[in-house]
Parts: C-alpha cells; structure tokens; sequence
C-alpha cells in the first residue's frame, strides 16, 4: 500500500519537478471516446488540461465531434477505471465531499466543470481556465477520468433529487482517463541524475504512467499511459502503445 502512495506521489512531483526545470508547462490529455448511438453518431476527440506551473489555473481545450446539438454536463470523475466503459469511472471528482455546482460557484465539486455548448455540426473546440482543478497536489487530476454526459448540467440549481449530486445531466456518453502528455525521456531529463558508476547501464526510457485512485488505498495502482483507447475497452493493463484502428484527426 505505501509503495503504491509513494509511487504516485513521486509520479506528481516529478511531473512537476520536469515543468519548472525546463520552464515548460504541465500537461495532461484524454482521448474520449464513447460507444456508438442508436442514430450512429459517437462521441470522439480529445481534452487537453495544460498548468503552467504548480497551483496555477488550469487551461482547458475540449475537442471533440459526434455530439448532439445542445448543452451536455462535462465533469472530472473519480476514478480512472475504464473495466466498464464509462460506469465504471465513479461519481464526480469531490474530495471536498460538498454540494455539486457550476464551475463559477464558490460551492462545487473539484471535478464540475459545466456544460459544453454544442451547434447543430456536433462539433465544439474551445478554450477555458478552471482554477479549482489543478495536475499535482491534493486537487490533481491525472489518473482520474473525463466524462461527457447526454444532457445539460443544472448547475445545482434543478428542482431534480439529483440536481445537488449530478446535475441531472442523464448517461455517459463519452468518458477518457486522464495521462500524463509528454514521454518519459522529456522526464527523466528534467529529473535529477545520478553520478554514472562503472556499473551504470544504460536503458531505454520507459512508458510514461498514469495513477489510477480507487476506493481504498491498497486498490491504487499505476498503469501504462493510454494513448489510444478503443470502445469498448479491453481488460486493464492496457498494452503500451494502445493501437487504435481507425485514427482519428483529433488523435495526430
């Protein structure tokens, strides 16, 4: 168990460490995919989280296609567990264990970032600051799961049982784990080097990983950086690198 609270930790600081020695941004992406409608449509894209340094804002870019015209609730959740499509990725990100809100309200969930708006294209790429989430620390994000929901997020603000819970914002239409987005050689560079010894071997650089939080502490676990899911999702681990069979635009 502390091995594997050590190991996220360390995951977390290195991340951070890399950033500020190279004087480059913290980043995080998530590949969304979702399964397909009874009309045929799917949810597909990606999510960029970008920090530019430790307890910063985070920026936002949301690319994605296959949504239908309208607002749909778009939310951090707390578990990057995909063994169940998105089911299985838990409820909203809330270490806070508040009231859920809208991402502007001074009561909300870690992991409620509102509503995307989409055009009747069903496509949406847009740019926004959130300055509750963060990519390190007690707030980080990175191991956990981006979903994408069927309906408009009430804010808190419904008349709906769940309105204080979910937002009433109906299935999960789309959903990605959260991964570090950057290789491990650009880590380990930023990383402190230790002195080579005529025993030193060199090795290759190793794929970067992802923290998965569960319930209890003994169910943490890290696995390999998804890069390419797929729909619906083999059984954990996935293999590194995840080949999807039809790349996406979005994807490159």
């Amino acid at each position: 168990m502390m091995q594997s609270i050590v190991i996220s930790l360390a995951l977390c600081a290195t991340i951070c460490a890399a950033a500020q020695t190279r004087n480059t941004p913290i980043q995080a992406i998530a590949y969304v995919s979702g399964p397909v409608q009874a009309d045929g449509s799917q949810v597909k894209g990606n999510v960029t989280f970008t920090q530019n340094d430790c307890g910063q804002n985070v920026h936002v870019r949301v690319q994605l296609e296959g949504l239908k015209e309208g607002k749909h609730g778009f939310h951090v959740h707390e578990k990057g567990d995909l063994s169940n499509g998105c089911a299985s990725t838990g409820g909203h990100y809330n270490p806070d264990k508040v009231d859920h809100g809208g991402p502007d309200h001074e009561v909300r969930h870690v992991g409620d970032l509102g509503n995307l708006e989409v055009n009747s294209t069903g496509v949406i790429d847009i740019t926004y600051t959130d300055k509750v989430i963060s990519l390190t620390g007690n707030r980080g994000i990175i191991g956990r799961a981006v979903v994408v929901h069927e309906l408009e997020d009430d804010l808190g603000l419904g008349d709906h049982v769940d309105s204080k819970k979910t937002g009433n914002a109906g299935g999960r239409i789309g959903c990605a784990v959260i991964g570090v987005n950057g290789d491990a050689q650009r880590l380990q560079e930023a990383a402190p080097h230790r002195t080579p010894s005529a025993h030193h071997v060199h090795h290759q650089p190793q794929p970067p990983l992802y923290y998965v939080p569960h319930e209890q502490p003994q169910d943490h676990v890290v696995y390999p950086l998804q890069r390419y899911p797929s729909y619906p999702y083999p059984p954990y681990p996935y293999p590194y690198p995840h080949p999807h069979p039809h790349p996406h635009p979005f994807y490159v």
